[in-house]
């Protein structure tokens, strides 16, 4: 389980994330929005749980912070349309910031 820093607030059963959902047909969702992690069909225990996916929203907590709010918001959008989700290069980041998953013991 990974601990979240003190300013992270986790939104469950979100209609952002649920429409994220529906757009990119992926049955749960997590998606950041200044320090409020979304999520929609995953619980916060779960989410916690995942220390993959807590690395990779936490790294787009991070690029709001270093780009603020309304910046990183349109470079998101800019870089999505020129270049696709996958290849957003804030994307690329977050992704080489999830971390490990632990070794399963047993």
């Amino acid at each position: 389980m990974v601990i979240l820093p003190h300013y992270i607030v986790l939104k469950e059963n979100s209609w952002i994330a649920k429409l994220a959902a529906r757009k990119m047909k992926a049955h749960c969702v997590a998606l950041v929005l200044g320090k409020t992690i979304h999520l929609h069909n995953i619980s916060p225990v779960e989410f916690v749980q995942s220390p993959s996916l807590v690395g990779h929203e936490l790294k787009h907590v991070e690029q709001y912070k270093r780009m603020g709010f309304f910046t990183f918001l349109v470079v998101y959008l800019y870089y999505s349309l020129k270049y696709g989700y996958y290849n957003n290069p804030l994307e690329i980041e977050a992704r080489a910031a999830e971390y490990p998953q632990p070794p399963k013991v047993g």
